[in-house]
């Protein structure tokens, strides 16, 4: 038997062997401890770190001034380790390592050679108490006779250079004494939008530097809690929850909050363990970085790095996979969430945002940094990025818009998008060049989410996504019209400028050219052309589209990260190419995930890139959800298209989706079937229920029931008293051939009206 597999099955026995019941696919084993890259990750939504590392990184806290802002280095006062397997990297003998994504840990197991006990140590941040790593230490006795000892140590962590520390002080909390310090970052991000350096605080009790088993006794375990938090009061608030209950009801606690993640985001793959196991591994990855709401203290989301919250790859710095990978998944699954994830683009960073147009271009409406940080003021140390990438401004709209198709809220538009929505389309407004001899608009010196080609004209993705900007733009004019000043001449410039964008066409190829001069055979690093077709969900003839992915995917650099391939899946399913797609679902994952962890890399096997690449799991599980589940958001309606099972596999459960109060479950079954599970919910949803062509109602109040199909199904929303109307994105018209783009306006008193019957249906 291979040594893996006998590792296996040790740890399957010693866990049933403890009453636990196992499910293989949550559990990745190993008897070597891994390179430093491939060595997981753990996240809360509020901190994380990886395993064994000297340090913790809270969402939020940054410390550099302007390009050299980073996450801020916290010493990992967690890192407790067993003595006989410390320094796991030299790999002592008798030490095995689990990472359990179930749980959300990270075991070490050491068996005595001589059969007399075993320890397990594990730890965790936990789930709910999210300023808080757990330490737990169990000594089990096997064939060892008399009193049992073991020795634990923390591992001395250097000083942090990026915040300066007061000397350690004592308070007890319920007869319980802790240490604690507490510091100021050192440096503030500008000086202009960040007046106040950022707090710190780690709370920590010693350790006793062995465990005594005595004879009478068959298990001693122990259990040590770090907290690590922006200020004293939510550090004690936690300690005194902790001291007041035991290590069994935190492990319940967490196990608890834990499993209700996976009821959200626990997407099931039967038929083939690997890739179930890949699945599993990259919604973990993922929402391990989500922020959670009804926790004890709640803490304001600072979006997610493409390398996630504990680790300073990428310097912590927020870009646009925040806005087109992340993002989508935890709006599908939890739109309450995802709106508080918005709150980062939307508040936190607006004040810096205001002005970084007129700062960097010279021009109006708002841009977003290329990088952010604390402030929202452009920290990429990457040259060219920020005078280059503005299409991740269009990518912050498109997130909005994704947002209203799937709530229709709004409520939430006239207190935070629509000024978002209508200044970004006025930046694009002033980006976008009149060309006389087309008599359309170009978008020049820009580089898209392809930067291999940097510096051109009209890059196609940037061109749609700005687009949309400008259609969206609009539609918030309309929306708020009484709450911001505006013209109407603006709003129809708006409209001729998103029609009259350039969209390159090759008419003797029939093929879209990803930039202006793009010549056949050129080679890309990531297809911007096929992300057209999905997320963008731009119409194309069928002709077109394959011919894109005839032509780009064989010039895509070698590599290129992950989510390229995933849009490509996607791209041959909408053609009904499943062989196409299934070739393209393996070079999506499997090159990327690095073993024995399933640890996600940013370059595939064989290139660099950084570890726990968190926008590659995410795009990883679009070619599930959004390719074989079919899942589309579009305007007024959620669209089922052709779900079908990935390739190998006999059954595919999506737990959770969401589309206007209505939340249901999607399987697919291997006899071409899909179901869908309407959850009870204590609200009605206004929408109807289309599958195969069939009409039907929602569920009851507090009913659950099933929905049936073998083709196709969509779920609209029904028709409500909204005004106005959100335009569909058409570009490439010439100027002389557009009518007329003007609103038609209402009175303030309908206006007021229509708002207050349509907050009270909201909530009704």
């Amino acid at each position: 038997m291979e040594p893996i597999k006998m590792l296996s099955l040790l740890i399957l026995v010693i866990f049933s062997s403890l009453g636990l019941a196992i499910d293989r696919n949550f559990l990745f084993n190993s008897d070597r401890f891994p390179d430093a890259a491939d060595v997981p990750t753990l996240s809360n939504g509020n901190l994380g770190f990886t395993v064994f590392s000297d340090s913790v990184y809270l969402t939020g806290v940054y410390n550099g001034r302007g390009h050299l802002s980073h996450r801020a280095r916290i010493p990992n006062y967690a890192n407790i380790q067993l003595e006989a397997c410390s320094n796991p990297e030299s790999n002592p003998p008798y030490c095995s390592y689990q990472l359990d994504i179930r749980f959300g840990r990270f075991r070490t197991i050491y068996a005595d050679p001589n059969g007399q006990f075993r320890l397990i140590h594990s730890v965790y941040p936990h789930r709910n108490l999210n300023h808080v790593i757990v330490n737990h230490v169990r000594v089990q006795r096997l064939n060892g006779q008399g009193t049992l000892s073991a020795n634990i140590r923390r591992i001395p962590v250097p000083p942090s250079t990026d915040i300066s520390f007061d000397s350690p002080q004592s308070v007890e909390i319920r007869n319980q004494m802790f240490m604690f310090q507490c510091g100021l970052t050192n440096e503030v991000e500008d000086a202009v939008f960040q007046i106040t350096r950022t707090s710190v605080c780690i709370y920590y009790s010693e350790i006793p530097t062995t465990l005594v088993l005595t004879e009478d006794r068959t298990a001693v375990e122990f259990a040590t809690y770090t907290v690590f938090s922006r200020n004293r009061p939510a550090a004690e608030n936690e300690l005194n929850w902790l001291t007041l209950s035991t290590p069994s009801n935190v492990e319940r606690n967490q196990e608890s909050s834990m499993n209700e993640m996976w009821n959200q985001y626990g997407i099931t793959v039967d038929g083939s363990d690997e890739l179930d196991r890949a699945t599993k591994a990259s919604a973990f990855q993922v929402f391990c970085n989500v922020p959670g709401l009804f926790t004890p203290n709640n803490v304001q989301s600072f979006g997610i790095s493409p390398s996630g919250i504990g680790r300073n790859d990428f310097q912590g710095h927020i870009m646009w996979d925040f806005d087109m990978w992340m993002f989508p998944i935890v709006l599908l699954t939890d739109p309450l969430v995802a709106r508080a994830m918005l709150t980062y683009r939307t508040r936190i960073v607006r004040r810096a945002v205001e002005g970084n147009a007129a700062a960097a271009n010279n021009i109006g409406g708002w841009q977003y940094p290329w990088a952010s940080a604390f402030t929202g003021r452009e920290v990429t140390p990457t040259p060219g990025a920020a005078e280059l990438q503005h299409h991740v401004t269009a990518d912050i709209a498109f997130a909005i818009r994704q947002y209203i198709y799937a709530t229709d809220h709004w409520s939430w538009m006239m207190t935070e998008g629509c000024e978002v929505a209508f200044n970004t389309a006025r930046f694009w407004m002033r980006r976008a060049v009149y060309n006389a001899a087309t008599d359309k608009y170009d978008i020049e010196a820009v580089t898209g989410p392809d930067t291999m080609n940097a510096n051109v004209t009209n890059n196609v993705f940037t061109n749609v996504v700005a687009a949309n900007n400008l259609f969206l733009g609009e539609y918030a004019a309309c929306i708020c019209e009484h709450f911001m000043s505006l013209h109407n001449e603006d709003l129809s410039e708006m409209i001729r400028i998103a029609r009259g964008l350039r969209l390159l066409h090759e008419p003797l190829s029939d093929f879209t050219p990803q930039f202006e001069g793009y010549t056949v055979g050129q080679q890309i690093n990531h297809a911007d052309v096929v992300m057209l077709g999905y997320p963008l969900d731009l119409p194309l003839n069928e002709s077109t589209k394959r011919n894109n992915l005839n032509i780009y995917g064989p010039v895509t650099a070698a590599s290129s990260s992950a989510e390229t391939w995933s849009m490509q899946t996607i791209g041959w399913l909408d053609l009904g190419e499943p062989n196409l797609a299934a070739e393209n679902l393996r070079r999506s994952y499997q090159p990327y995930l690095r073993a024995p962890f399933h640890v996600w890399h940013q370059g595939p096997t064989g290139f660099p890139g950084a570890p726990n690449h968190v926008s590659g799991a995410a795009s990883f599980l679009h070619t599930l959800i959004n390719g074989y589940g079919g899942i589309r958001l579009r305007n007024g309606e959620m669209v089922l298209d052709r779900p079908r099972l990935p390739p190998g596999t006999t059954r595919m459960l999506i737990p959770q989706l969401n589309f206007q109060r209505f939340r249901f479950s999607l399987e697919l079954r291997q006899d071409g079937t899909f179901t869908i599970t309407q959850a009870a919910m204590p609200t009605m949803p206004q929408i109807r229920i289309i599958v195969d062509g069939v009409n039907y109602e929602p569920c009851r109040l507090n009913t659950a029931c099933t929905f049936h199909g073998s083709n196709s199904a969509a779920l609209k929303l029904i028709e409500t008293d909204m005004w106005c109307e959100l335009k569909p994105t058409e570009l490439n018209t010439r100027l002389a051939d557009q009518g007329s783009g003007v609103i038609v306006r209402m009175s303030p008193m309908l206006f007021a009206i229509v708002v207050i019957a349509s907050v009270m249906n909201k909530f009704l």
